[in-house]
This record gives C-alpha cells, sequence and structure tokens, in this order.
C-alpha cells in the first residue's frame, strides 16, 4: 500500500496524470457524442434505451441499474421520461407483482433502430484519427485497467 504521508513519487504523479488524462478524454469524447444525439434524448436516456434494446424480454430496474452503474432511484425519473415519449413501458410480473420490467415499445425499437446506427457511425468517426493497431492497443490497455476494479475472489 503506497505511504500516505508526504509528497508522491514521480511514479505516483505518472499514475495521477494518467487519471487526468483519462478523464479529460472521457469528457471530451462524451462532448461530442451527446452533440450528436437527437435533440429530444439525453445522453442517459440514450444510456437506457441501449440497454433495453440489447434485452429482448426487458429488464428489471435492479438489473438496468447494474448494467448502468446508478442507482435503482436515478433510473426512476429517466424511465418515467421515456415513458413520456411512448418509448419504453412498465411491465408487472404477473407471477412476483413486485417485480417492474422496463420494456421498449414499438415505437421505442423503431427509435433505437435509427438512433443507435447514428450513434455508433459518429464514435467511429470520433475515432478514426486512430489505427487499427492503435484501438486493438488502447482495447487491450483499458481491459487491464477494467480489471482493477473488477470484484475479485476473497474481495469485497
Amino acid at each position: 500500500m503506497p505511504d500516505t504521508r508526504g509528497p508522491l513519487s514521480a511514479a505516483e504523479r505518472a499514475r495521477v496524470g494518467m487519471w487526468i488524462r483519462l478523464a479529460r478524454c472521457y469528457n471530451l469524447a462524451m462532448r461530442e457524442l451527446r452533440g450528436g444525439l437527437r435533440a429530444e434524448c439525453t445522453m442517459p436516456q440514450f444510456d437506457v434505451l441501449a440497454q433495453l434494446a440489447r434485452a429482448e424480454d426487458g429488464l428489471t430496474f435492479s438489473a438496468l441499474s447494474e448494467k448502468l452503474l446508478v442507482t435503482a432511484g436515478n433510473l426512476t425519473g429517466i424511465v418515467d421520461r421515456l415513458e413520456k415519449l411512448e418509448l419504453v413501458r412498465r411491465e408487472t410480473n404477473p407471477r412476483d407483482r413486485r417485480q417492474i420490467f422496463i420494456r421498449l415499445t414499438p415505437r421505442g425499437k423503431d427509435y433505437c433502430a435509427q438512433l443507435i446506427p447514428e450513434h455508433e457511425r459518429q464514435i467511429v468517426k470520433l475515432f478514426a484519427g486512430l489505427s487499427e493497431n492503435d484501438v486493438q492497443n488502447l482495447r487491450a490497455d483499458l481491459d487491464k485497467v477494467a480489471s482493477l476494479f473488477e470484484p475479485k475472489a476473497g474481495r469485497p
């Protein structure tokens, strides 16, 4: 465990700098991607729609919150707005009335069928300046970073 007293070493400062660069890249990319969404759809709404588009049978608030790394409570307002736009609907599980599934409506499916490919093309354009080798190396490096945060056996 690193010493938390005193100045950071050069290696520790490099890790802080890496984090700042990673956060900056994320924020810049998100600014570009948000700009490419349709006026009626926010990035959190898009994230919910994209997850539901992958889940044919819909998702519970709990499952959706795990996939998006947000609390189920934070999803309520987003789902409410998507429901008003008639893009999603809530359905109670007939075998367990405490369980509510969120599903795309036919209108939501049509909306996603247009919006998701547009978003994917925007991502491709955003990273067009990277070579295929750069992309593969960056993906591998990001997988290493993500593994630092994945639950490990014996670790809470």
